[in-house]
């Protein structure tokens, strides 16, 4: 009884110095007195945690109660370390995700789908807006996306040019294309093979034109296009008759404009061409006034002479005639006066002409 009694009260002082040390010291220690004690048992029966020792297994009255096991020790002592190094741990990632988002990018952070942060992904912020381009023609917006048949504007001065702008500070550099009259824009699939340059062209000549501009901001780069502009400063040409001469009615001329034509009158009236493309001279008494106008407003005007084949040689009544040298002509009653010609002819008489040409009688 004597030794029981020493040997528990002396693994009492033992629990009791092990307490007043620190933690780091008590693990020591218990380690240290793991050697001694041949085997230790919980005693799942009690719930207050006591540990018997193997000798005295048996003898539970003379054990005291509250005696702390080295198990449950090790598990504050655990739990103490988890708490710290958790702590430790999140401060680290506090760090580390401050580093993360204020990366200097000029307010540019790392966005996952979900609207967290993730490498690889650059989002520029909802706040930086991409330039937006804006050209004008004649004062008026006259802008498109690329792609696209090109709608035309005429005009007839090759000093005109675009006004281009951006709805921001922007970088813009231009490209002005000469494209057929029924052209398709081309898309941005073409913009890296286009030839750029930094100041806006002029135009080269008479021609359909379209101008794209690139617009660089933030970053970000964007294109826009022109409406196509047609240059033509050439009016158009008549052939087939010159303004001035006199020519039978019937006789045929064309009308060339080296861009687009757009109407065609004689003595006012707009008229068709036949299928090969040629007018018919009208007389609209002794006169015959043929206007062509070309889209760009280019005019011009040729003003002939009709003159007339006389009816079994007589000329019966003012006009311009049509007469061949070496054939016999008669004038009708009264007197007549031939241009150039001062002379009084008296009807009834016969005469000739010298050289093939148009000849005016006036009949007085």
């Amino acid at each position: 009884m004597y030794k029981k009694w020493k040997s528990v009260a002396a693994l009492g002082m033992a629990v009791l110095i092990g307490c007043m040390m620190p933690v780091s010291t008590m693990m020591a220690a218990a380690e240290d007195s793991q050697e001694d004690v041949q085997e230790i048992e919980v005693n799942s029966d009690s719930d207050n945690g006591v540990i018997l020792n193997g000798e005295n297994s048996g003898d539970e009255d003379n054990v005291d109660v509250g005696i702390v096991d080295d198990e449950n020790v090790s598990d504050e002592t655990d739990a103490v370390e988890d708490e710290n190094t958790s702590d430790e741990i999140s401060v680290d990632e506090d760090e580390y995700a401050d580093e993360e988002v204020n990366t200097g990018n000029d307010g540019i952070a790392l966005m996952s789908e979900e609207g967290g942060t993730e490498a690889g992904d650059i989002v520029a912020p909802a706040s930086i807006d991409a330039p937006k381009i804006e050209i004008k023609w004649q004062r008026e917006l006259y802008t498109y996306d690329l792609g696209g048949k090109v709608e035309f504007k005429y005009v007839n001065k090759v000093d005109q040019a675009f006004e281009c702008s951006a709805s921001q500070a922007a970088s813009l550099s231009y490209c002005l294309e000469q494209v057929y009259a029924d052209a398709v824009a081309k898309d941005e699939g073409w913009m890296s093979y286009m030839t750029w340059q930094d100041e806006l062209p002029s135009f080269g000549g008479d021609a359909h034109y379209v101008l794209y501009v690139k617009a660089e901001a933030n970053g970000q780069t964007v294109y826009a296009r022109s409406g196509g502009i047609v240059v033509d400063t050439q009016m158009p040409v008549v052939t087939g008759v010159e303004d001035g001469k006199s020519y039978p009615e019937g006789t045929q001329f064309k009308v060339e404009d080296n861009i687009d034509l757009e109407s065609v009158t004689v003595n006012g009236k707009p008229v068709t061409p036949a299928s090969d493309g040629s007018y018919q001279v009208s007389a609209n008494g002794t006169s015959c006034v043929i206007k062509a106008k070309d889209k760009a407003g280019n005019e011009m005007t040729c003003s002939i002479n009709v003159s007339k084949d006389p009816a079994n040689n007589i000329i019966s009544e003012s006009g311009i005639y049509s007469l061949k040298a070496g054939t016999p002509y008669k004038l009708a009653e009264g007197k007549w006066q031939v241009s150039g010609d001062k002379s009084v002819y008296l009807g009834g008489s016969t005469f000739y002409v010298k050289a093939d040409g148009d000849y005016t009688f006036t009949k007085r």
